[in-house]
């Protein structure tokens, strides 16, 4: 690995700065790590017992693709673990329950097609490297919902096809059970709003969503209170620039947020953000901690490992797939 003390260009901070509020910074130095063995955008991501996993996404070739990638930190080094039970798709999502992992969603082919949205899910065990197929997720917008899991539960908010919706499922790892939560506002209440490709984790045993799209990219910013089988919202400070296609990862102690796409309405009015932010959930604060060295990248993936964020692949403004990884010390 190489460190790298970078200058943020002019442009670069007008075109990533542009809209955005005040916001306080802690700029850290970030490392080059190991390439991972192919350029991937839109894969599922998660961490388990000191390795980084990347499944599915989209390859240079834009197909869809079902192979499971490990990162081992500790000594810099990609490997192929070969195809899976998952059908190839882009965009699926992965979340990681004691000693197992779940994992599924995303889509396989066009738009609007209904054979192309994925609703299987499914269980995978590192130790003894078994798929077992789980009860499939109970609704069709399967392309870019926020998933993260506490203790017990998998939470799957928002979520897109044709139209998007503000719901949120509840998956329960020990019935094999989804819920759909009540939301508890008005269909149309335009707070929080309907979206899709949002974000979100949980941190502290609290779950938190935003970003994401409707006509334009949002940057909200929410805490969702799940309780018995309904929502409370509770807002929050909102995001620092709107977009959606961001990554997410969380310590347990803050949520890092990175990059992401910018859409204004039109096809002019777009740009890839390169910054990486830093929630407090205790004092509701949006911190930037960094930029990304090659320009800004949307549909990455990220974990935390050791103290450490890591952060990479997605696709760079020209739509393709990257291979950097980096990592930035907490």
């Amino acid at each position: 690995m190489r460190i790298e003390n970078y200058i943020v260009l002019l442009a670069s901070v007008v075109l990533c700065s542009c809209g955005q509020p005040d916001i306080t910074e802690d700029l850290r130095s970030i490392e080059r790590c190991s390439e991972a063995p192919v350029a991937i955008s839109s894969a599922g991501c998660f961490a388990y017992e000191g390795k980084g996993y990347v499944i599915g996404g989209r390859t240079n070739s834009h197909t869809p693709t079902n192979h499971l990638y490990c990162y081992d930190p500790q000594r810099d080094e990609w490997s192929d673990l070969g195809e899976t039970a998952l059908k190839p798709c882009i965009r699926p999502r992965a979340a990681t329950v004691g000693d197992q992992v779940y994992m599924g969603l995303g889509m396989n082919g066009k738009v609007l097609i209904d054979s192309t949205y994925i609703r299987q899910w499914w269980r995978w065990t590192p130790a003894t490297n078994q798929w077992d197929t789980m009860a499939d997720y109970p609704s069709d917008r399967t392309v870019g919902p926020a998933v993260a899991a506490d203790e017990r539960y998998i939470y799957a908010c928002y979520g897109g096809k044709q139209n998007f919706e503000r719901c949120i499922f509840r998956y329960d790892t020990q019935r094999d059970e989804w819920t759909k939560m009540a939301d508890g506002l008005a269909r149309m209440a335009s707070y929080p709003p309907r979206a899709n490709s949002i974000t979100g984790a949980v941190c502290g045993g609290r779950l938190y969503i935003g970003s994401g799209y409707f006509r334009t990219s949002e940057d909200f910013w929410v805490e969702a209170e799940c309780r018995d089988d309904s929502v409370i919202w509770h807002r929050c400070t909102p995001l620092n620039g709107k977009r959606h296609n961001a990554v997410a990862a969380t310590d347990d102690r803050s949520i890092y947020i990175a990059g992401g796409h910018y859409y204004g309405g039109t096809l002019t009015t777009g740009m890839l953000y390169d910054d990486i932010l830093c929630y407090d959930p205790e004092k509701d604060r949006w911190t930037r901690i960094g930029h990304l060295p090659d320009g800004g990248r949307e549909n990455m993936t990220g974990w935390v490992i050791d103290g450490y964020l890591y952060i990479g692949l997605g696709n760079d403004r020209n739509n393709h797939p990257c291979a950097e990884l980096y990592r930035i010390a907490l």
